[in-house]
């Protein structure tokens, strides 16, 4: 059997192009459709893409099906769905192809598809823990601040319950992109490494923890002053590291003037600050469901609106479905607290909104 076949190997590589430069994929997601679809080649004995048909295409389900992943287990459904997502959409894509239209089976792209019931079970998850509000409250307050590393770790820590920015974004920051007087970040997608590459402004949700905002502040004002950032030096910047003669390995030796390179630290940093008082790790992105679940729970509409931008979503149903979704215990405990029918006491809303809440539902009815 060959290793490859070069006419393939052309074709692989224009894709991947396309991909790259044309669709402005990024570039570990065409990683990842480069090896799917090499794959989907071996399974063929690397035969010519143009012989595609739906033989081929149903003795590749077959095998993904029968594959096992490092651990010996079988590939998950999800694994299962984005491999044949990404071979589907090669060959869509092949099919429109001047050299290749007509001799490819079009028709066989569809048996590149789970089960309907396999797809929807593909894509069911749980809700993801994360945690409350006190639990953070409780980290904060028992994370040392003596030192300039402890001061950074801490505030980053606060940054992220505060504002709900991804970690990626947060370690890419500049000090010129906080303004303490509005507590306001501008995820400036120049510099700052947000998803998508959007720009985001951030305002900080300091009603939801107002211990945090002051973390933050007190960081902001210790970087301006006794450390004397300047608005072009990282927010959080990294730990410099330096050799010792008396030890001969290197030792931390305060801060730098560089960026962290990646996000690693900063988990690294939640990972011990949650162990550090008994709780189990919660990632720096769990801090958004907090936010979120707050948010579903305390504002109003135009509020939870304005939140949900706060987060860089075009939809605040995005915000809903993908973050302020119920673990199984909230859901039970929202439930159980639901009064019967009549039974709403009304007296402590304000007039406003009860207005409010009636001329929304006449225009509805409208």
């Amino acid at each position: 059997m060959p290793e490859y076949n070069p006419e393939n190997e052309v074709i692989k590589k224009r894709y991947e192009e396309g991909l790259l430069h044309g669709r402005q994929r990024d570039p570990k997601t065409v990683r990842a459709v480069w090896d799917a679809i090499t794959l989907f080649e071996k399974s063929t004995g690397c035969a010519d893409f143009w012989t595609f048909n739906a033989d081929q295409a149903k003795a590749f389900k077959a095998q993904l099906e029968k594959q096992t992943n490092r651990a010996g287990a079988p590939l998950s459904l999800s694994t299962l769905r984005s491999t044949l997502a990404a071979v589907r959409e090669f060959f869509q894509w092949l099919a429109m192809e001047k050299a290749y239209m007509g001799k490819i089976d079009a028709g066989a792209v569809a048996y590149l598809h789970l089960s309907k019931n396999a797809n929807r079970a593909a894509r069911a998850s749980r809700a993801r823990p994360c945690p409350s509000l006190s639990d953070l409250e409780r980290v904060l307050t028992a994370m040392p601040h003596a030192t300039d590393m402890e001061q950074r770790d801490r505030a980053v820590v606060a940054f992220i319950a505060v504002t709900g920015v991804r970690d990626d974004a947060a370690v890419s920051l500049k000090r010129r992109h906080v303004d303490a007087g509005a507590r306001t970040v501008w995820q400036d997608p120049k510099c700052v490494r947000t998803k998508g590459r959007k720009g985001i402004v951030t305002r900080f949700v300091s009603q939801a923890l107002p211990m945090a905002e002051g973390i933050v502040l007190d960081w902001l004002a210790h970087l301006d002053g006794p450390l004397g950032f300047g608005p072009n030096d990282p927010l959080f910047p990294k730990t410099r590291v330096e050799a010792s003669a008396e030890t001969l390995s290197f030792e931390a030796r305060g801060l730098s003037r560089e960026h962290w390179a990646n996000a690693a630290p900063v988990r690294e940093i939640f990972k011990q600050a949650f162990a550090a008082v008994g709780l189990p790790y919660a990632n720096p992105h769990s801090l958004r469901n907090t936010l979120c679940k707050w948010g579903a729970k305390h504002l109003t509409q135009y509020e939870f609106k304005a939140l949900s931008q706060n987060l860089g979503h075009e939809h605040a149903m995005t915000t809903y479905n993908s973050y302020a979704r119920l673990s199984e215990d909230e859901q039970i405990e929202a439930l159980a607290g639901v009064r019967p029918a009549g039974e709403h006491d009304l007296s402590g809303v304000p007039s406003w909104a009860m207005l409010e809440e009636m001329h929304r539902r006449e225009k509805n009815r409208a």
